[in-house]
């Protein structure tokens, strides 16, 4: 019976890179792109592996359900017991900021102080708990959806009151207190196979819209946060000691490709504020390094091809 890998997603333009790299080992695999793809669940699941790309961002391109059939269609897959690399677990942290920060907090892992709230008289009146700036963000968000700064709850109020006010998909909107740093910058931190990938230091000058894909960055502009002037910069001789940690988390909760977000503030603490299992790479960035992101998920989807 033929094997393929099958990769479960939303978004044809991310999926660029990987299709190169699967085609340098000339691996055999399929698409099932969940807002096109109608899959029989009553049927048995077909031979291979399968990689969860799914995005809690979908709904920004028209794809409103999508991560609501990849839940059922990864329930259907783990019934079978079919070989799933980020599993339905990894998908719950995925459209869920409120999973992701009780996980961090269950491993000791820092985090912002941060508040949920389902309508808006709530996120106005919880928002008198900040005695400092603080941002609003979407529950379910990637990208950097709904990511606002507010000196005080007056302003928050205001842009609550107005027209431009934008609700979360799942109507939860996070408050979290500012984290300043000394430099507009935040590190985001790799994992293919569960183990550390590289680090790569992202330029926030210019906001929070942080999709390293090349498909996000269609302008070549300079940062002058990282020297290359590039937004995105891979560090060398990277060390943080909460890795290890990372590492802990996403193997309990079935994560193996993953991104990890932290900002530094101005004293060096480190305040992780997301997990992102639909990781992307940025080419330019990687023209310096050994290991490009995507190969390196070829040959570990391949491997587990191989195994299964």
């Amino acid at each position: 019976m033929e094997k393929n890998i099958y990769i479960i997603h939303e978004n044809d333009e991310w999926l660029i890179p990987l299709r190169e790299s699967f085609k340098k080992i000339k691996v055999p695999y399929k698409e099932w792109h969940m807002n096109k793809v109608n899959i029989d669940l009553k049927r048995p699941a077909p031979s291979g592996v399968f990689y969860n790309r799914m995005s809690a961002s979908s709904h920004s391109r028209g794809h409103r359900y999508a991560p609501e059939k990849t839940r059922d269609l990864l329930k259907w897959l783990e019934k079978d017991k079919k070989r799933v690399i980020n599993n339905s677990r990894a998908l719950e942290l995925e459209i869920s900021k409120i999973e992701q920060y009780k996980e961090l907090d269950k491993f000791n892992i820092k985090f912002p102080k941060t508040l949920s709230t389902k309508n808006k008289n709530e996120l106005i009146e919880r928002s008198k708990e900040f005695n400092k700036p603080f941002i609003t963000k979407h529950n379910r968000g990637g990208r950097g959806l709904g990511v606002k700064y507010f000196e005080n709850s007056k302003e928050l109020e205001k842009y609550v009151k107005s027209q431009d006010f934008e609700d979360s998909i799942d109507n939860i909107t996070l408050l979290q207190e500012y984290i300043s740093s000394k430099e507009k910058i935040i590190t985001r931190v790799e994992f293919v196979k569960g183990k550390f990938l590289y680090a790569v230091q992202v330029d926030t000058s210019e906001g929070f819209e942080l999709c390293p894909a090349d498909a996000c960055n269609v302008d070549d502009k300079f940062c002058p946060a990282n020297p290359d002037g590039n937004k995105f910069m891979i560090l060398k001789d990277y060390k943080n000691s909460e890795i290890k940690k990372y590492e802990k988390l996403l193997r309990e909760n079935g994560i193996e490709v993953a991104g990890i977000e932290y900002i530094k503030d101005k004293n060096g603490t480190h305040y992780t504020y997301d997990i992102n299992t639909n990781t992307n790479y940025n080419s330019i960035a990687e023209r310096k390094v050994k290991d490009k992101g995507m190969d390196v998920i070829a040959k570990f989807l391949n491997d587990e091809l191989k195994q299964n």
